[in-house]
């Protein structure tokens, strides 16, 4: 799953959960299909939409995330230039500082990285068009840990009506 990429990035990966992992493939591949001479910011966060079932898309959906995000983040991706030359694409500056971000985001420095410390990563990193989207969609760090915490307390919580609630509600969609 992690070839084509170089050994610096594939070191690097191993640390990632499937799902994380495949959120980036997700992401090398919007990439190389428009022609984009590098992976952005913009094109994670379109791997980890197009994936949908990380917990960084559980945090959006209980964030209650316009769904016009990924219309937006597809509309950035379009008027993005592609290359003239097809060239195997490689991570931005952005996206490394990305990454960066979030392998600093997890809870433990032994916990491997999510889909929900990417998208720490996204919010963390300011200047990005993948940033910005996910702000003017109200989405800021502070809220995204929040519901983080809340689903990682609530695997450890105790079985009480209000927990079944949360979980029925955040993780399996069960309405009201």
């Amino acid at each position: 799953m992690v070839e084509g990429f170089t050994a610096r990035a594939r070191r690097m990966l191993e640390r990632f959960t499937p799902r994380a992992r495949r959120a980036v493939v997700l992401a090398t591949e919007e990439a190389r299909s428009r022609g984009h001479e590098s992976i952005e910011p913009e094109h994670l966060l379109m791997g980890i939409l197009r994936d949908g079932e990380g917990m960084a898309v559980k945090v959006l959906e209980r964030l209650q995330v316009p769904e016009t995000l990924r219309a937006e983040v597809e509309r950035l991706l379009s008027e993005a230039p592609g290359s003239s030359t097809p060239s195997e694409p490689g991570f931005s500056p952005e996206l490394k500082a990305v990454l960066q971000a979030a392998l600093e985001a997890r809870l433990q420095p032994n916990h491997v990285i999510g889909t929900e410390n990417l998208l720490l990563g996204l919010l963390a990193c300011e200047g990005s068009e993948a940033n910005r989207v996910l702000h003017a969609a109200g989405v800021n760090v502070d809220a995204a840990r929040s519901v983080i915490s809340l689903f990682y307390n609530s695997m450890a919580a105790p079985i009480t009506a209000e927990n079944l609630r949360f979980i029925a509600t955040s993780k399996w969609r069960v309405q009201r």
